[in-house]
Protein backbone atom coordinates (compact mmCIF):
# COMPACT_ATOMS: atom_id res chain seq x y z
CA UNK A 1 0.00 0.00 0.00
CA UNK A 2 2.92 2.35 0.93
CA UNK A 3 4.82 1.52 -2.11
CA UNK A 4 1.77 2.48 -4.31
CA UNK A 5 1.34 5.68 -2.65
CA UNK A 6 4.91 6.44 -3.37
CA UNK A 7 4.28 5.74 -7.21
CA UNK A 8 1.60 8.13 -7.11
CA UNK A 9 3.68 10.95 -5.89
CA UNK A 10 6.35 10.03 -8.52
CA UNK A 11 3.61 10.28 -11.27
CA UNK A 12 2.21 13.68 -9.74
CA UNK A 13 5.63 15.41 -9.20
CA UNK A 14 6.53 16.26 -13.03
CA UNK A 15 3.06 17.05 -13.49
CA UNK A 16 3.63 20.02 -10.89
CA UNK A 17 6.88 21.01 -12.02
CA UNK A 18 5.12 21.75 -15.38
CA UNK A 19 2.47 23.11 -14.30
CA UNK A 20 4.45 26.00 -11.67
CA UNK A 21 6.64 26.82 -14.89
CA UNK A 22 3.08 27.68 -17.17
CA UNK A 23 2.84 29.49 -14.20
CA UNK A 24 6.01 31.52 -14.20
CA UNK A 25 5.98 32.23 -17.90
CA UNK A 26 2.23 33.44 -17.89
CA UNK A 27 3.19 35.88 -15.30
CA UNK A 28 6.18 37.16 -17.01
CA UNK A 29 4.02 37.79 -20.38
CA UNK A 30 1.08 39.09 -18.65
CA UNK A 31 3.36 41.98 -16.50
CA UNK A 32 3.15 45.12 -17.55
CA UNK A 33 5.63 47.31 -19.50
CA UNK A 34 7.80 49.76 -17.67
CA UNK A 35 6.63 53.09 -18.12
CA UNK A 36 9.20 56.34 -17.78
CA UNK A 37 6.27 58.79 -16.56
CA UNK A 38 6.24 56.24 -13.60
CA UNK A 39 10.02 57.36 -12.46
CA UNK A 40 9.43 60.81 -13.17
CA UNK A 41 6.28 60.59 -10.65
CA UNK A 42 8.73 58.87 -8.20
CA UNK A 43 11.70 61.18 -8.77
CA UNK A 44 8.85 64.29 -8.10
CA UNK A 45 7.99 62.90 -4.98
CA UNK A 46 11.51 62.72 -3.37
CA UNK A 47 12.70 65.07 -0.39
CA UNK A 48 16.04 66.13 -2.40
CA UNK A 49 16.63 69.73 -2.63
CA UNK A 50 17.80 70.17 -6.63
CA UNK A 51 17.16 73.59 -6.73
CA UNK A 52 20.48 74.32 -3.96
CA UNK A 53 22.33 71.68 -5.50
CA UNK A 54 25.85 73.16 -6.68
CA UNK A 55 28.11 70.62 -8.53
CA UNK A 56 31.47 70.23 -6.35
CA UNK A 57 34.17 72.11 -6.93
CA UNK A 58 36.93 71.10 -8.78
CA UNK A 59 40.35 70.51 -6.93
CA UNK A 60 43.06 72.69 -7.98
CA UNK A 61 45.85 71.34 -8.79
CA UNK A 62 48.62 71.50 -5.50
CA UNK A 63 51.92 72.73 -8.04
CA UNK A 64 50.37 75.74 -9.36
CA UNK A 65 49.11 77.30 -6.19
CA UNK A 66 53.11 76.63 -5.48
CA UNK A 67 53.48 78.19 -8.31
CA UNK A 68 51.73 81.47 -7.12
CA UNK A 69 53.10 81.34 -3.50
CA UNK A 70 56.68 81.75 -4.85
CA UNK A 71 55.72 84.63 -7.27
CA UNK A 72 54.13 86.35 -4.64
CA UNK A 73 57.06 85.93 -2.31
CA UNK A 74 59.35 87.38 -5.17
CA UNK A 75 57.32 90.19 -5.91
CA UNK A 76 56.91 90.94 -2.27
CA UNK A 77 61.47 90.83 -2.03
CA UNK A 78 61.44 92.82 -5.24
CA UNK A 79 59.35 95.45 -3.96
CA UNK A 80 61.46 95.50 0.08
CA UNK A 81 64.83 96.01 -2.44
CA UNK A 82 63.27 98.99 -4.48
CA UNK A 83 62.27 100.72 -1.40
CA UNK A 84 66.14 100.25 0.32
CA UNK A 85 67.21 101.47 -2.55
CA UNK A 86 65.53 104.55 -2.97
CA UNK A 87 65.58 105.48 0.67
CA UNK A 88 69.35 104.75 0.41
CA UNK A 89 69.80 106.75 -2.74
CA UNK A 90 67.27 109.70 -1.52
CA UNK A 91 68.91 110.07 2.06
CA UNK A 92 72.77 110.56 -0.03
CA UNK A 93 71.50 113.02 -2.14
CA UNK A 94 70.18 114.92 0.80
CA UNK A 95 72.99 114.76 2.88
CA UNK A 96 75.17 116.69 -0.27
CA UNK A 97 73.62 120.32 -0.48
CA UNK A 98 74.13 120.24 3.59
CA UNK A 99 77.76 119.59 3.09
CA UNK A 100 78.30 122.61 0.24
CA UNK A 101 76.27 124.75 2.63
CA UNK A 102 78.95 124.31 5.54
CA UNK A 103 81.46 125.43 3.47
CA UNK A 104 79.92 128.30 1.97
CA UNK A 105 79.44 129.56 5.46
CA UNK A 106 83.17 128.70 6.69
CA UNK A 107 84.93 129.51 3.76
CA UNK A 108 83.78 133.38 2.23
CA UNK A 109 84.88 134.54 -0.58
CA UNK A 110 87.40 137.21 -1.11
CA UNK A 111 85.71 140.40 -1.39
CA UNK A 112 86.73 142.61 -4.37
CA UNK A 113 85.99 145.96 -2.03
CA UNK A 114 87.18 147.39 1.31
CA UNK A 115 84.25 147.72 4.05
CA UNK A 116 83.20 151.93 4.42
CA UNK A 117 82.02 151.36 7.77
CA UNK A 118 84.61 151.61 10.90
CA UNK A 119 85.43 151.17 14.47
CA UNK A 120 87.85 153.32 16.45
CA UNK A 121 90.92 152.42 17.88
CA UNK A 122 93.11 153.57 20.52
CA UNK A 123 96.78 152.17 21.12
CA UNK A 124 97.95 152.95 24.52
CA UNK A 125 102.17 151.95 23.27
CA UNK A 126 101.56 154.19 20.37
CA UNK A 127 99.83 157.38 21.89
CA UNK A 128 97.53 157.20 18.57
CA UNK A 129 93.85 156.07 17.24
CA UNK A 130 92.29 156.02 14.36
CA UNK A 131 88.92 154.35 12.42
CA UNK A 132 89.81 151.55 10.49
CA UNK A 133 87.14 149.26 8.41
CA UNK A 134 84.97 147.17 11.03
CA UNK A 135 85.87 143.84 9.83
CA UNK A 136 89.87 144.77 10.14
CA UNK A 137 91.85 142.75 12.75
CA UNK A 138 93.82 144.71 14.89
CA UNK A 139 97.12 143.37 16.33
CA UNK A 140 98.84 145.68 19.05
CA UNK A 141 101.43 143.57 21.34
CA UNK A 142 103.92 146.12 22.07
CA UNK A 143 107.41 145.60 20.87
CA UNK A 144 107.48 148.42 18.89
CA UNK A 145 105.22 147.45 16.18
CA UNK A 146 101.20 147.19 15.57
CA UNK A 147 99.28 146.10 12.69
CA UNK A 148 95.63 146.25 11.05
CA UNK A 149 95.29 143.51 8.48
CA UNK A 150 91.86 143.26 6.35
CA UNK A 151 90.39 139.89 5.33
CA UNK A 152 90.91 138.08 2.26
CA UNK A 153 90.71 140.94 -1.07
CA UNK A 154 90.61 140.76 -4.47
CA UNK A 155 94.14 142.44 -5.43
CA UNK A 156 95.37 143.11 -9.22
CA UNK A 157 99.12 143.16 -8.52
CA UNK A 158 101.29 144.40 -11.23
CA UNK A 159 100.96 142.55 -14.28
CA UNK A 160 97.18 143.05 -13.95
CA UNK A 161 96.22 140.04 -12.14
CA UNK A 162 93.62 139.18 -9.89
CA UNK A 163 95.18 137.39 -6.54
CA UNK A 164 93.54 136.98 -3.36
CA UNK A 165 95.34 138.92 -0.82
CA UNK A 166 95.52 141.27 2.46
CA UNK A 167 95.94 145.19 3.30
CA UNK A 168 98.07 145.78 6.42
CA UNK A 169 98.61 148.99 8.06
CA UNK A 170 101.73 148.75 9.82
CA UNK A 171 103.13 150.75 12.71
CA UNK A 172 106.77 150.78 13.34
CA UNK A 173 108.61 153.21 16.16
CA UNK A 174 111.60 154.69 14.94
CA UNK A 175 113.73 152.27 16.38
CA UNK A 176 112.54 149.57 14.36
CA UNK A 177 114.13 147.88 10.85
CA UNK A 178 112.76 148.88 7.70
CA UNK A 179 113.73 145.42 5.39
CA UNK A 180 112.65 146.86 2.02
CA UNK A 181 114.88 149.24 1.87
CA UNK A 182 117.69 146.44 1.95
CA UNK A 183 118.03 146.80 -1.61
CA UNK A 184 118.46 150.32 -1.63
CA UNK A 185 116.16 153.44 -2.30
CA UNK A 186 112.83 153.50 -3.30
CA UNK A 187 111.14 154.96 -6.33
CA UNK A 188 107.70 157.55 -6.24
CA UNK A 189 105.53 155.08 -8.22
CA UNK A 190 102.81 157.83 -8.36
CA UNK A 191 103.18 161.72 -7.34
CA UNK A 192 102.64 162.39 -3.48
CA UNK A 193 99.77 163.86 -2.17
CA UNK A 194 99.06 166.23 0.59
CA UNK A 195 96.35 164.96 2.61
CA UNK A 196 94.55 166.78 5.87
CA UNK A 197 94.35 165.26 9.05
CA UNK A 198 90.08 164.94 10.11
CA UNK A 199 90.91 165.43 13.85
CA UNK A 200 94.40 166.00 14.40
CA UNK A 201 95.35 166.73 18.12
CA UNK A 202 97.63 170.05 19.11
CA UNK A 203 100.86 168.10 19.06
CA UNK A 204 100.00 166.95 15.86
CA UNK A 205 100.50 168.99 12.06
CA UNK A 206 97.21 169.23 10.42
CA UNK A 207 98.17 168.09 7.40
CA UNK A 208 100.80 165.60 5.80
CA UNK A 209 102.02 164.05 2.31
CA UNK A 210 101.31 160.69 1.32
CA UNK A 211 103.79 159.03 -0.74
CA UNK A 212 103.58 156.08 -3.07
CA UNK A 213 106.59 153.58 -3.29
CA UNK A 214 108.46 151.20 -5.48
CA UNK A 215 110.97 149.26 -3.66
CA UNK A 216 114.41 148.42 -5.30
CA UNK A 217 113.09 144.98 -5.65
CA UNK A 218 110.44 145.63 -7.97
CA UNK A 219 111.28 145.47 -11.34
CA UNK A 220 108.09 146.34 -13.00
CA UNK A 221 107.26 149.99 -13.76
CA UNK A 222 103.65 149.53 -13.05
CA UNK A 223 104.10 148.19 -9.71
CA UNK A 224 102.96 149.61 -5.97
CA UNK A 225 104.39 148.11 -3.46
CA UNK A 226 103.94 150.64 0.16
CA UNK A 227 102.03 153.84 0.68
CA UNK A 228 103.70 155.92 3.47
CA UNK A 229 102.92 159.01 5.71
CA UNK A 230 106.01 160.76 4.56
CA UNK A 231 105.39 164.49 6.56
CA UNK A 232 106.58 167.37 4.51
CA UNK A 233 108.34 165.21 1.82
CA UNK A 234 106.35 165.06 -1.36
CA UNK A 235 108.10 163.48 -4.62
CA UNK A 236 107.48 163.35 -8.04
CA UNK A 237 106.78 159.69 -10.26
CA UNK A 238 110.44 158.60 -10.93
CA UNK A 239 112.42 160.58 -7.82
CA UNK A 240 114.45 158.21 -5.55
CA UNK A 241 113.08 158.12 -1.81
CA UNK A 242 116.30 157.35 -0.03
CA UNK A 243 115.51 155.48 3.87
CA UNK A 244 116.73 158.34 5.53
CA UNK A 245 113.45 160.41 4.73
CA UNK A 246 111.55 157.67 5.90
CA UNK A 247 113.16 157.25 9.26
CA UNK A 248 111.91 161.18 10.11
CA UNK A 249 108.50 160.07 10.88
CA UNK A 250 107.52 159.25 14.40
CA UNK A 251 106.01 156.80 14.39
CA UNK A 252 106.54 155.16 11.01
CA UNK A 253 103.27 154.50 9.58
CA UNK A 254 102.93 152.67 5.87
CA UNK A 255 100.13 150.62 4.29
CA UNK A 256 101.36 146.88 2.33
CA UNK A 257 100.37 144.72 0.13
CA UNK A 258 100.47 140.24 0.79
CA UNK A 259 99.44 137.16 -1.10
CA UNK A 260 97.74 134.61 0.74
CA UNK A 261 98.98 131.44 0.91
CA UNK A 262 95.63 129.92 1.05
CA UNK A 263 91.95 130.79 0.34
CA UNK A 264 91.63 131.85 4.06
CA UNK A 265 95.01 133.64 3.94
CA UNK A 266 95.97 130.83 7.10
CA UNK A 267 98.98 130.16 4.83
CA UNK A 268 102.48 131.69 4.06
CA UNK A 269 101.62 135.11 3.24
CA UNK A 270 104.41 136.52 0.42
CA UNK A 271 104.43 141.22 0.23
CA UNK A 272 103.21 141.89 -3.43
CA UNK A 273 103.09 144.87 -5.68
CA UNK A 274 99.63 145.86 -6.19
CA UNK A 275 99.50 147.55 -10.14
CA UNK A 276 99.57 151.53 -9.48
CA UNK A 277 96.27 151.92 -12.04
CA UNK A 278 94.40 149.62 -8.93
CA UNK A 279 95.15 152.83 -6.55
CA UNK A 280 92.62 155.07 -9.39
CA UNK A 281 89.40 152.83 -8.32
CA UNK A 282 88.15 155.12 -5.34
CA UNK A 283 86.78 151.74 -4.13
CA UNK A 284 90.03 150.86 -3.10
CA UNK A 285 92.21 154.02 -2.46
CA UNK A 286 88.91 155.98 -0.74
CA UNK A 287 88.99 154.13 2.84
CA UNK A 288 92.90 153.28 2.92
CA UNK A 289 92.69 157.52 2.87
CA UNK A 290 90.19 157.44 5.12
CA UNK A 291 91.94 155.03 7.70
CA UNK A 292 95.42 157.37 6.94
CA UNK A 293 93.37 160.53 7.35
CA UNK A 294 91.68 159.73 11.12
CA UNK A 295 94.72 159.38 12.41
CA UNK A 296 95.06 161.00 15.86
CA UNK A 297 98.65 160.79 17.02
CA UNK A 298 98.88 162.75 20.59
Amino acid sequence: MSEKKNEQKEDQAPDQKIDQKKDDDWDSVNQPEHNPEDDYEEASRSTADYASYEPPEKQRNPIWRKLLTTLIILVVIAGLGGGVYWYLKNHKSTKKPAQTTQTAQTTKPATSQIATATKHYDSSNFYLGFDYPQDWKVTDGGGGQMTVVSPSIQLKNATGQSVNGQVIMTIRSKEQKLPEFDGGNATAALISQKINYTKPSQNQRGSTYLSYLRYSSSSSSTALDGIYITGDSGYTVGQAIPKVDISKVDPIISIGFVKCGGSDCSGTNTPISVATNSYEDKAFSGPLESLLKSLSIQ
